[in-house]
C-alpha cells in the first residue's frame, strides 16, 4: 500500500507542476489549466492487482478470508485518501529563498501533498535589459524574506486558494514579476500579473494603428472578445480615415458608413491588387457582427481569429505591393 500511496502523491505533485508552469508560460489572464487525475485510477488499480496477489502468495496468514475482499478494501481506501488529497490546501516553495525556518512536521499522506517546488518558467520580461524578450525566470527572488504568499479558505465544496507567486528573471535579476493564481478544486486559473504581457505588434500595422491592434491582442488574451473586435475594428476603421483622401470623405452627405469608407479604400489600392486578397470591406463587416451579437463565447473567440489573421493578410499584401520594384513599360 505504502508504494502505491507514493506513487499517487508523486504523479499528482508531477501534474500540479506541470499545469503550474504551462498556465504561466502559455496562458493570458482569466485563462485556466485543469491538473489531470484520470490515471490515478490505474495506479490505484495496477496497486490493488499487486495487493491481491500478495495476499494469494501470503495464504490463511493474512486477516481476509480472499484476495478479492482485500482488494476491495484496499481500493476503498486509496480512493478515500485520494480524495483527501485533492480537497487538501497544497503548499509551494520557491527555487530562491524558499520557506524561511523549518516547515511544520507533516504526518503523513493523509494530511495532504508535501511542499511543491515551484518550477522556472520562460516568459517575457519588459525590464529594460531584456526589452521584452522572453527569457528563464526563477520562482522567488534575491532578498526574499517571507514565504509564499496564499490566501486559503475552507468550504465544504473543493479547496479554494488563491496564490501569489513572484519570479525573476534570471538574465537582468531585476523587479520580480508577480502572478496571481487561483486554485479551485483540481482547475487553476491566472487572475492577476504585477506587469501585462508585452504585446508585440507586427511591423506590417500602420504606426498610427498600432496602439488600438495592441489593445484588441490584449483584450483577446483576457477573453473579452467584444473589446477586441471594438478594438480591431477600430485599426481598420482609422486606417480608412487615415488613407482615403479628405475630400472625398467629406463629400458624402452626413457620417459615412463602413461599407461607404471602404468602397472609398478600394479605390486607393494598387490597380493590380488581387480580388482574392483579404478584404478589409468584409473584416469591418465581420467585426460588426461580433460587436451587435453581443456575445462572448467560443464562436466569437473563433471568428475574431480568423477576422484578425485576414486583417493581418490584407496589411501584408499592401505592403508587400509597396515594396515591390517598379518598371517602365
Amino acid at each position: 500500500m505504502a508504494r502505491t500511496e507514493t506513487q499517487l502523491v508523486e504523479f499528482l505533485s508531477r501534474n500540479i507542476i506541470a499545469g503550474l508552469k504551462e498556465l504561466l508560460e502559455t496562458k493570458h489572464l482569466y485563462q485556466s489549466v485543469t491538473i489531470p487525475t484520470q490515471d490515478l485510477d490505474e495506479i490505484i488499480r495496477t496497486g490493488v492487482e499487486e495487493h491481491k496477489k500478495e495476499v494469494r502468495l501470503a495464504g490463511p496468514t493474512t486477516n481476509y478470508s480472499n484476495p478479492e475482499e482485500a482488494g476491495q478494501t484496499l481500493s476503498e481506501l486509496l480512493h478515500k485518501n485520494v480524495t483527501r488529497l485533492l480537497a487538501s490546501h497544497w503548499d509551494f516553495d520557491s527555487e530562491t529563498n524558499s520557506y524561511p525556518g523549518a516547515r511544520p512536521v507533516s504526518t503523513g499522506y493523509n494530511q495532504g501533498l508535501p511542499p511543491l517546488q515551484m518550477p522556472s518558467v520562460r516568459v517575457s520580461c519588459d525590464n529594460a535589459l531584456c526589452k521584452g524578450s522572453a527569457q528563464p525566470h526563477n520562482s522567488g527572488y534575491i532578498g526574499l524574506r517571507e514565504g509564499l504568499g496564499v490566501y486559503s479558505v475552507d468550504n465544504n465544496g473543493p479547496a479554494l486558494q488563491i496564490f501569489s507567486f513572484p519570479f525573476q528573471c534570471q538574465n537582468c535579476k531585476g523587479e520580480p514579476l508577480i502572478f496571481l493564481v487561483k486554485r479551485d478544486g483540481q482547475k487553476l486559473t491566472l487572475v492577476g500579473r504585477s506587469r501585462i504581457t508585452e504585446v508585440s505588434v507586427p511591423h506590417f500595422i500602420p504606426d498610427a494603428q498600432q496602439k488600438f491592434y495592441r489593445n484588441a491582442i490584449i483584450a483577446d488574451q483576457t477573453s473579452f472578445t467584444l473589446a477586441a473586435a471594438l478594438y480591431l475594428r477600430t485599426v481598420v476603421e482609422q486606417h480608412f480615415y487615415q488613407t482615403v483622401p479628405a475630400a472625398e470623405i467629406q463629400s458624402i452627405r452626413g457620417i459615412p458608413t463602413g461599407d461607404e469608407l471602404a468602397d472609398l479604400y478600394a479605390k486607393t489600392l494598387p490597380k493590380n491588387f488581387p480580388e482574392s486578397f483579404p478584404s478589409l470591406k468584409k473584416a469591418y463587416s465581420d467585426l460588426s457582427a461580433i460587436v451587435h451579437s453581443g456575445k462572448e463565447n467560443d464562436q466569437s473567440k473563433k471568428s475574431f481569429t480568423l477576422i484578425r489573421a485576414a486583417v493581418d493578410g490584407h496589411f501584408k499584401a499592401v505592403q508587400l505591393f509597396k515594396e515591390m520594384p517598379t518598371y517602365p513599360s
